[in-house]
């Protein structure tokens, strides 16, 4: 990791034995930087080549825990009131999308949006959650309390959902 506002002191590794003694798996797909959710004092980050969530101290940058998940993560965003974080997959599990409880670190949901759900966005206060379904061709939109499917909007291809609220933040 090299800090930008402190150049002079060089890069330094972070999460050292991450990945060590343990047998690969293929990516199909590459996390992103934005990928990561912050949540309080703590990052979750989609671990690469894993079925699991990395869970990092934002001052420390050490690992404090991993939680399994069904499939390689790609995208972990989190809830606006930091409750939750939502989880979607590379292929062949990019139908689903997993959440999961910050404070217990346990799944409560699994949702299974369309095919090759590809971005995740909530509105400003968490009380919708947008998700693009790419080969479904269509973007479905949930209530975040019940869960229940709001609308399905009907999109080419559909891919990113970004909202002007958001436009700001890095790593949510």
């Amino acid at each position: 990791m090299l800090d930008l506002w402190q150049i002079e002191a060089g890069p330094r590794r972070i999460l050292d034995g991450y990945g060590r003694g343990e047998e690969p798996l293929p990516v199909y797909k590459m996390p992103h930087f934005e990928g990561w959710a912050s949540v309080g004092d703590e990052l979750f980050l989609p671990a690469v080549g894993r079925h699991e969530l990395l869970v990092v101290d934002k001052r420390s940058w050490r690992e404090t825990a991993r939680i399994a998940v069904v499939g390689q993560p790609v995208f972990v965003v989190a809830r606006p009131d930091g409750r939750q974080v939502w989880v979607n997959f590379a292929h062949p599990d990019n139908g689903q999308v997993q959440l999961i409880d910050v404070p217990s670190r346990s799944t409560v949901a699994m949702l299974e949006p369309g095919k090759a759900v590809l971005h995740i966005e909530f509105t400003p206060r968490g009380e919708q959650a947008w998700v693009s379904a790419r080969d479904d061709d269509a973007v479905l939109v949930y209530d975040t309390r019940s869960l229940a499917r709001l609308s399905m909007i009907e999109a080419h291809k559909p891919s990113g959902i970004f909202f002007s609220a958001r436009a700001n933040r890095i790593g949510q």
